[in-house]
């Protein structure tokens, strides 16, 4: 369903940070929660934490962790450039 003007408008003071969703009236809160959630890029509703930035750190831990262990077995310093 799409919404109308009026959920629109408030969904965007909401996102600006003008009003909080306490603010909205009433008859309208849920509209403006489901719009403001889902503009938000929110999937799901339960209240399951996101592990994508822990993912993400542990990959690159891994790969830095790799990195270094292949300059030490060539003797290079990390931060050196060849030849200096």
């Amino acid at each position: 369903m799409k919404p109308n003007t009026r959920i629109l408008d408030y969904t965007t003071l909401v996102q600006d940070g003008v009003l909080t969703l306490d603010d909205v009236p009433q008859d309208i809160k849920a509209q403006v929660t489901k719009w403001v959630r889902y503009l938000s890029g929110v999937t799901d509703n339960g209240m399951v934490k996101d592990d994508t930035a822990t993912k993400l750190a542990t990959t690159v831990e891994n790969k830095l962790s790799a990195t270094l262990d292949n300059a030490a077995k060539t003797g290079l310093v990390v931060g050196e450039k060849d030849g200096e």
